[in-house]
């Protein structure tokens, strides 16, 4: 059983003595037991009001995507991520994104400052280079064929 006054905190009824004047004015037409009656199942009333609300927001929460899904990157975009990685080096992603936050050396294209626009840093922290193909690294691996004695 809880008290008057755990009813009206539950409520939402401020502890003031105005607050609390405010909510049980409205039953003082009521005579004893039949005003505290009546205040108790208003009280009850708000309570299962305010604590039903939390409970469908919370429901609306779980149902949202944690992660939105991003665009898939175009063979452009693609393109000039590699061009840039291969550019500035090992270090391509820090400095990309420092860049990115606006410092220098203030080298990024239109494609990158849109892929940091719909993308974001996020994106690029998580993002891996597309392993290259074996085809594309075959010619470069040879040995020059030595002339025949």
């Amino acid at each position: 059983m809880s008290t008057t006054g755990e009813l009206e905190r539950r409520a939402g009824i401020g502890p003031s003595p105005q607050e609390r004047t405010a909510f049980w004015i409205q039953f003082h037409h009521l005579e004893g037991a039949e005003c505290l009656k009546a205040g108790v199942a208003e009280l009850h009333r708000l309570i299962a009001e305010r604590e039903a609300t939390p409970t469908a927001v919370s429901k609306v929460a779980t149902t949202r995507p944690k992660r939105e899904k991003l665009p898939p990157l175009t063979e452009e975009d693609e393109q000039v991520i590699q061009a840039y990685a291969a550019k500035q080096g090992r270090w391509w992603k820090s400095i990309l994104n420092r860049v990115w936050m606006g410092g220098p050396p203030y080298d990024d294209g239109g494609t990158l400052r849109r892929l940091r626009n719909s993308h974001g840093p996020s994106w690029l922290h998580a993002y891996r280079l597309p392993k290259p193909r074996p085809d594309e690294n075959a010619g470069s691996d040879r040995q020059p064929d030595a002339p025949g004695t």
